[in-house]
């Protein structure tokens, strides 16, 4: 179990001047002008992922995308976990946090004791749909998260309660499935059931044959739990699931072309988790589902005005088969955290609809729009239709993601007037439906046998990511105490007050992890660390001692190796980790931890086969593979490194400290230029302006090179490294006295450098002399 920090999150406060517009950006509109109403395709396609659609593309398989790719502009959707599809579709949607937007979990606990799956009366604020609706637009919305009950908006609503009810050939369509209730007649008729998914249908998703068809249609009029347990039922479901959403928006575009079309498949993800590690049905599964996707672009864009912008974008993307052997959570477990599976980069596509219908050339220039998250769709789609920006949406417009005319135009910022009585769904109520949809959620994974939702635990982390860990620490102490086995929720609260600088208290929490069913494996290694930080290691060395089966072997040598190193032991931790890795090769915390102790010793050599094994074993996990890069970097090996390290970027974009051991790789193999350009995208640090200094430095840039290695020295410590750069860049400016004076503050650091001293000596007999 892997749990990660992110960065913080910024609250806009909304100002004393509650009825007035804010305007910001650049650019005027002439009052005597309104903006442009350009019609907006939203499309959402769970668990989309470049890296499954780019060989799709190149192999030709794919044309919308391909159109997308080659004409319109593209980038990452960059998610901050939890990866949960309500929670993520509804910042999408409303363009809010999940701790405003109030959609925190697939589930939601009802006030008189009980659960149902999440509706629409969680969210607590307006959605795309009534901003549209509010101004003058009419709106179509087909199967987005969390609408059940449909509101009230100018324009219809299928809410996602349609395809999970409709499973069974007598199954009756719930009220409040549709808004208004009178679309209901027109649309049904467009609804596909499963029963009437073809073997030639299904067998284009997965090699079959007639009996296992026979036995899937057979299991698909039992209850629904008992459908969920055959895999090839479920297919069909979900295929017809997608079908009907098409259908629907189809029409709904042809009959009255809406301002805002925003329809939702969750084909891609679904297929995802049920044969991903189906080495047969697996690959074909999950391209026909993206085919599936692709032709609805395609027909979408034909349907649309072509000068609609059609936006695509995913809540997050999906770890690929080779990620099996670092991903410990069967995808498709009835109860387990299938959400590890979920990759935090997804996709985000914008392009106008003629142009991937391939009926007009483009007239946004293709580029790359870089790193979007979610909080920034809803912003970046209000402006593009000529619409006000919510004043509270945190979230970015997207310049880049524009069009002309929406681009040079300021942004208008207005706050956000509540939802009004006639669009709010009201308080939660079970669902006619509530039984078939959790068995769906069951079925994938995202539900065990909680006796309360996850909210609050998901609210903590979020509250943790945003750096709030004081409020982080009142959900999860919640969660604990209503949940005392919930293991999750221990290691957060855990991570909460260590954040704190409270090790004490957080060790305390980690002793009742380690006691939970599995929670040895996943807490000791992180139990030691806290030990040994806290200078309590006797009470690590008794918790580790009290460890008792099952646990895995890796991890319990891992932690020996945290405690053996804490005592002066380095030889000892080696042999620990050695062996932790002999038992699981993937391991990355045992990797990671031999490499520190490897690497900073000259022996890089011998941490390279180890991290060889690992990375042939976890080719899709990114922290495994830039370790292969950072030791064959270590080693001298930098043409090598910039390989693996480029494949670990291409797996995790954002990561940061991948890209500055990729400029470090360049620079090793003399390539200023491409060292300075993998920066340009780096967040300002320390190590940042020291290798752009010595980029300038090889370049001959020197006034760049000593405003660089200057700035290092004021944001961080003196190294020697870094005062010989400075030193060296201003002896080439012609200031020598600065030169001498910063070169001898080096050899004051480490007076072992000969060069130095020659250096310094060069330049200090000329002053002499005069």
């Amino acid at each position: 179990m892997t749990l990660s920090s992110s960065g913080s999150f910024r609250r806009l406060v909304l100002g004393s001047a509650l009825g007035a517009a804010v305007v910001t950006g650049g650019g005027t509109a002439s009052p005597a002008q309104p903006p442009r109403a350009r019609r907006i395709v939203l499309v959402g396609l769970d668990a989309a992922d470049w890296m499954a659609i780019d060989p799709l593309v190149a192999a030709g398989k794919l044309p919308a995308f391909g159109r997308l790719k080659a004409s319109g502009r593209t980038g990452v959707m960059v998610t901050t976990p939890p990866l949960v599809s309500p929670i993520v579709w509804t910042t999408i949607a409303t363009g809010r946090s999940p701790e405003d937007h109030g959609v925190l979990d697939f589930m939601v606990d009802l006030p008189s004791g009980g659960q149902a799956p999440v509706a629409a009366s969680s969210r607590r604020v307006p959605a795309l749909w009534n901003f549209f609706s509010e101004g003058g637009r009419r709106v179509a919305v087909v199967g987005w998260w969390a609408t059940w009950p449909a509101e009230a908006v100018r324009g219809t609503i299928v809410s996602d309660r349609v395809a999970p009810q409709l499973l069974r050939p007598d199954a009756a369509l719930e009220a409040g499935s549709i808004s208004p209730s009178g679309a209901a007649a027109r649309l049904l008729p467009l609804v596909v059931r499963p029963d009437a998914v073809s073997f030639e249908d299904l067998r284009r998703y997965v090699p079959l044959t007639r009996a296992e068809y026979d036995a899937a249609m057979a299991a698909l009029p039992r209850a629904s739990f008992r459908l969920y347990q055959d895999r090839l039922a479920h297919l069909a479901a979900v295929v017809a699931g997608t079908r009907s959403h098409a259908a629907m928006a189809e029409s709904l575009v042809a009959t009255a072309p809406p301002g805002l079309l925003a329809v939702y498949l969750e084909g891609i993800d679904t297929v995802s988790h049920l044969f991903v590690r189906d080495a047969r049905r697996g690959p074909p599964a999950i391209e026909a589902a993206y085919r599936d996707a692709d032709a609805l672009l395609a027909r979408l864009a034909a349907a649309s005005d072509p000068d609609a912008l059609l936006v695509v974008c995913s809540d997050h993307g999906f770890q690929p088969p080779s990620a099996a052997a670092s991903i410990k959570e069967d995808p498709a477990d009835f109860a387990g955290p299938a959400t590890a599976w979920h990759r935090p980069y997804g996709i985000v596509a914008v392009a106008e609809a003629g142009v991937v219908a391939g009926k007009r050339p483009p007239t946004l220039r293709p580029g790359a729009l870089g790193a979007v998250t979610p909080l920034d769709i809803a912003p970046t789609v209000l402006h593009a239709a000529g619409l006000r920006v919510a004043i509270e949406m945190p979230g970015r417009v997207i310049e880049a993601m524009l069009p002309p005319e929406a681009a040079a135009r300021a942004v208008e910022r207005r706050p956000t007037a509540r939802l009004a009585p006639s669009a709010a769904p009201g308080a939660p109520v079970p669902g006619a439906a509530d039984e078939a949809v959790l068995a769906r959620l069951r079925a994938l994974g995202y539900l065990g046998a909680q006796p309360t939702s996850l909210a609050r635990q998901n609210l903590g982390e979020i509250l943790y990511r945003r750096g709030d860990l004081a409020g982080a620490e009142r959900q999860l102490r919640e969660v604990v105490a209503t949940q005392p086995g919930n293991l999750t929720a221990h290691l957060w609260l855990a991570k909460t007050l260590r954040g704190q600088g409270r090790p004490k208290d957080a060790l305390r929490v980690y002793e009742q992890a380690v006691r939970l069913p599995g929670g040895a494996t996943d807490a000791i290694v992180e139990a030691m660390d806290v030990a040994v930080s806290a200078g309590a290691a006797e009470d690590g060395r008794r918790l580790l001692a009290g460890v008792r089966p099952p646990v895995e072997e890796a991890a319990l040598r891992t932690a020996r190796a945290v405690l053996l190193q804490a005592e002066g032991e380095p030889r000892r931790a080696e042999e620990e980790l050695a062996a932790a890795l002999q038992a699981d090769p993937a391991s990355f915390d045992a990797l990671s931890r031999l490499m520190d102790l490897m690497l900073p010793a000259g022996r890089a050599r011998e941490a390279m086969p180890f991290a060889r094994r690992a990375a042939a074993l976890a080719p899709g996990s990114p922290r495994i593979v830039a370790l292969l890069g950072e030791s064959l970097l270590g080693a001298g090996e930098a043409a090598a490194a910039e390989r693996e390290l480029r494949r670990a970027l291409a797996l995790a974009p954002d990561a940061t400290a991948v890209s500055i051991d990729l400029a470090r790789a360049q620079l090793a193999q003399g390539h200023p230029t491409q060292a300075a350009a993998t920066l340009a995208a780096v967040p300002e640090s320390t190590e940042r302006s020291v290798l752009l200094g010595a980029a300038a430095s090889a370049q001959g840039n020197w006034r760049e090179a000593a405003m660089r290695f200057e700035s290092a020295l004021a944001s961080g410590g003196a190294t020697a490294d870094l005062l010989n750069g400075l030193g060296w860049a201003r002896f080439k400016l012609g200031h020598a006295a600065q030169a001498a004076e910063v070169l001898r503050r080096s050899l004051a650091l480490n007076g072992d450098q000969p060069e130095i001293r020659r250096l310094l000596a060069r330049i200090e007999t000329p002053a002499r002399v005069q």
